[in-house]
């Protein structure tokens, strides 16, 4: 006997073949009338058929939310809490000396190898849940080879890095083979976590984000094939997360070279993981793209102020000129050879314009800067009005803003009477001079180009 939901589907078919059959009925009578016209010489009439509107047939009667939970949900909280579990278990051993460390990694070996088992046996007919399972049998392979070589020292360097290089290899073909952004996340951006679950070696910072580098490699060769917005966003975050976690809690300056390398490197890898594939299909820079890139330079130019440290002027100075002169570089060789991007490379425009600004702030003090605020203005606005890039009479605007702003509510408790007249006097003719150019030039300003 059939089940209820089994009744209903039947049910909804018989009515679908009953419309078909008297649509194709309606038809039969038109076609005659049309043939009937014909013969006596009348005008044929003009068949009309009208689509048959079929009725979905429902195949579950799950409400969204539990089919949302059931099917996919849970599938995900599962795997991480087992991962989870795994690590929890190792970490029990060890505090209590239960199994050696040989047999530690040996078990934890052999579960991810379940794991991977499983998802074959499953993968024809359950390929979601397969996936899911594969996903955790790599991230439980990637902690089980770092803390071998970390925690135990029962690898070697070389070792311990080749299959990390092999997992990760076969993380992305088969994330790419099966065309599932959830093996990528689970068995790549969950692996991050991994060697934070147990207690371990952690002054050797090297190591760890040597560790986490070869895993973004394996996201940035995904990147150059597929356009997975949520994998890029998660591993961006969680990357660098870790990473300004690591300098703000370092107490020396004992791991500067290898900070220094790891930022420049997954400073690099984000820009060319973010913009490769866009540019090498010739595709146009989406927003979410640019907001990575402006986010990947606002995180690095952080880390470098913190590894080389606040308090140390000369330094901050350039670094901020660094990026002002390199980004303003970059906007015109994008503006150059890159059509249509506009705010692609008005963004990076705006990160030179910002730190041109900010470097004149630190190198220099009081009316210094205001008068060089409003000269770097005034070059902006004349370079935006008589090449018609709203973008730069707008920046000139804002920096008179800024300028105004720090003149009226900072500068006037520190300035002598001297530097206020000075202030005051050049920064409101300047202001007067660009709206007589506004009013002058208007027809130039907002051409029908604009």
């Amino acid at each position: 006997m059939a089940t209820e939901p089994g009744l209903n589907e039947l049910l909804a078919r018989i009515e679908v073949l009953s419309q078909n059959i008297e649509q194709n009925q309606q038809e039969l009578i038109l076609l005659k009338e049309e043939v009937l016209a014909l013969l006596k010489g009348d005008q044929p009439v003009i068949i009309r058929r009208e689509p048959v509107v079929k009725k979905s047939v429902t195949k579950n009667n799950l409400p969204g939310l539990e089919n949302f939970i059931g099917l996919k949900l849970i599938h995900f909280a599962g795997i991480i809490v087992l991962i989870i579990g795994l690590t929890i278990g190792v970490k029990y051993a060890i505090d209590i000396n239960l199994i050696s460390p040989a047999m530690r990694i040996g078990l934890t070996y052999l579960a991810g190898a379940l794991l991977f088992f499983t998802a074959l046996l499953l993968r024809r007919k359950y390929e979601l849940f397969s996936m899911i399972l594969f996903s955790g049998s790599m991230a439980s392979a990637y902690f089980t080879t770092y803390a071998a070589f970390e925690y135990y020292a029962l690898l070697s360097r070389t070792t311990a890095f080749v299959l990390m290089l092999l997992f990760t290899f076969f993380t992305v073909y088969t994330s790419l083979k099966y065309n599932k952004q959830q093996i990528a996340i689970l068995g790549l951006v969950g692996a991050y976590g991994i060697p934070f679950f147990v207690k371990g070696n952690v002054d050797n910072v090297a190591m760890l984000f040597a560790y986490i580098f070869i895993i973004n490699c394996g996201i940035l060769v995904i990147s150059f094939k597929k356009y997975w917005l949520s994998l890029t966003y998660l591993s961006f975050f969680t990357t660098w997360s870790i990473y300004l976690a690591w300098l703000i809690m370092k107490e020396d300056n004992s791991n500067f070279n290898a900070g220094l390398l790891f930022a420049i490197l997954y400073f690099i890898l984000f820009l060319v993981n973010c913009l490769g594939f866009k540019i090498l299909k010739k595709e146009t820079i989406s927003l979410s793209d640019t907001v990575i890139v402006v986010l990947d330079t606002v995180l690095f130019y952080m880390a470098l102020i913190l590894l080389y440290h606040v308090d140390n002027t000369p330094v901050v100075q350039d670094i901020t000129l660094a990026f002002g002169i390199s980004y303003l570089i970059a906007a015109i060789v994008f503006r150059k050879f890159l059509q249509g991007q506009q705010h692609f490379y008005s963004s990076l425009f705006s990160i030179a314009f910002t730190a041109l600004s900010l470097y004149v702030a630190v190198k220099y003090s009081g009316l210094k800067v205001t008068i060089t605020w409003v000269v770097m203005a005034v070059l902006i606005f004349i370079t935006g009005m008589f090449y018609k890039v709203k973008l730069f009479r707008i920046a000139a605007i804002v920096l008179f803003g800024c300028t105004l702003f720090k003149l009226v509510l900072i500068d006037s408790d520190h300035f002598s009477s001297v530097e206020k007249i000075i202030a005051y006097i050049f920064t409101g003719t300047v202001l007067l001079v660009v709206s007589f150019l506004y009013q002058k030039f208007k027809k130039t300003i907002f051409g029908e180009n604009e």
